[in-house]
C-alpha cells in the first residue's frame, strides 16, 4: 500500500476522525444515497448513530459456483443437472477499512391514506351513449385506445345493450394528503444499518480505482446472505463504497485540459453515476 494509504489507515484508528470523515468530509447524504433509494418516504435529517464495528484490511474470497448438466448416453440416456459451490475458491478482494454504521434518520411518510371510494354508473359518468361506437369514442377521450380495446375484448361486448346489462361502474378513489413532517413525532424516526467500504487510491489512476471498487463490490455482494429491508426504501447497494484520493493529486493538467476543480468534479460525478462515492482528502 502507498504511504497515503498507510497514513489513512492510522487516521481511521481514531474515533473522532472517523466521525468527522463520515459526517463532515464525505457526508452522510451521499453515503445514504449510494445504498438506499427512498420510495415511500422523504429523507429529511441524517445523523450518525454509532459505528458498531471497524475492520482494517478486510478480505473477501469469492465463492465459485458451477452450474451445468451431465449427460450419459449408454446404456440408457440420462441427464443430471448439477450445481456446485466452492467456498473461498474464487477471487480475493480487499477493503482497506470496513465500517458498520447505524444511522438515525428522520423521514416524512409520503404514503397517502385512503379517504373514500365513490362508485357511479359508467354510462352516467360519460354522459350517456346511444351506440357502441359512441361509447368507444367517449372512452377513448379519457383512456388510451389500447386500454379501451382491451376492455371491450375482456367484456366481449358488441352492442350498447350488452354493455348496459353488465352494470359497469366508474370507481373513484380519494386519498388524503400525507401528514406534514414533524421531527418530534416518534413515527418519523427510523434506524438504518449501513456498511461503508473505504478504499485508498494513492494516485490519480481513475480507471484503475473505479474498476477495483466495482470488482470488490461485485464479489462482496455475491457473498451476502441477506439484504437489509427497511420500510419505505429500496436497497440500491448493500454497501456504500468510498474511494479516497489524496487531494494533492488533483492539480491543473493532471488530466490534460482540465483544471483541478474540474478533475475533482468529474471523478466524483463518475463514481456517483456508478452508485459509489469518490472523495479527495486534504489533511
Amino acid at each position: 500500500m502507498s504511504g497515503f494509504g498507510d497514513d489513512m489507515l492510522l487516521r481511521f484508528l481514531a474515533a473522532p476522525f472517523v466521525e468527522d470523515f463520515l459526517t463532515n468530509r464525505v457526508g452522510l447524504a451521499p453515503l445514504f444515497a449510494a445504498a438506499y433509494v427512498p420510495s415511500d418516504v422523504d429523507v429529511r435529517e441524517l445523523a450518525l448513530g454509532s459505528v458498531r464495528r471497524t475492520e482494517f484490511g478486510a478480505p473477501t474470497i469469492e465463492t465459485t459456483r458451477i452450474v451445468g448438466s451431465q449427460e450419459r448416453l449408454t446404456p440408457t440416456q440420462e441427464r443430471v443437472q448439477m450445481e456446485r459451490s466452492m467456498k473461498r475458491f474464487g477471487r480475493l478482494v480487499w477493503v482497506d477499512v470496513l465500517l458498520d454504521l447505524l444511522l438515525a434518520v428522520k423521514v416524512q411518510d409520503l404514503r397517502m391514506p385512503l379517504d373514500s371510494i365513490e362508485a357511479r354508473d359508467l354510462l352516467i359518468e360519460l354522459g350517456g351513449a346511444a351506440t357502441i361506437d359512441e361509447l368507444r369514442t367517449k372512452l377513448e377521450a379519457r383512456y388510451p385506445a389500447s386500454v379501451v380495446t382491451s376492455m371491450f375484448g375482456a367484456l366481449r361486448i358488441t352492442t350498447i345493450e350488452e354493455f348496459k346489462e353488465r352494470l359497469n361502474l366508474f370507481m373513484k378513489f380519494l386519498f388524503k394528503a400525507p401528514p406534514p413532517f414533524d421531527p418530534a413525532d416518534p413515527a418519523s424516526g427510523r434506524t438504518f444499518t449501513l456498511g461503508v467500504c473505504v478504499k485508498f487510491q494513492g494516485d490519480l489512476n481513475v480507471s484503475d480505482a473505479l474498476q477495483n471498487a466495482k470488482l470488490t463490490r461485485s464479489v462482496m455482494q455475491r457473498e451476502l446472505d441477506y439484504l437489509p429491508q427497511i420500510q419505505g426504501t429500496d436497497v440500491r447497494n448493500p454497501y456504500a463504497f468510498v474511494t479516497v484520493f489524496p487531494d494533492a493529486v488533483a492539480v491543473d493538467g493532471a488530466i490534460p485540459g482540465l483544471t483541478a476543480a474540474q478533475i475533482k468534479t468529474g471523478v466524483q460525478n463518475l463514481f456517483t453515476a456508478e452508485g459509489m462515492v469518490a472523495h479527495f482528502f486534504a489533511p
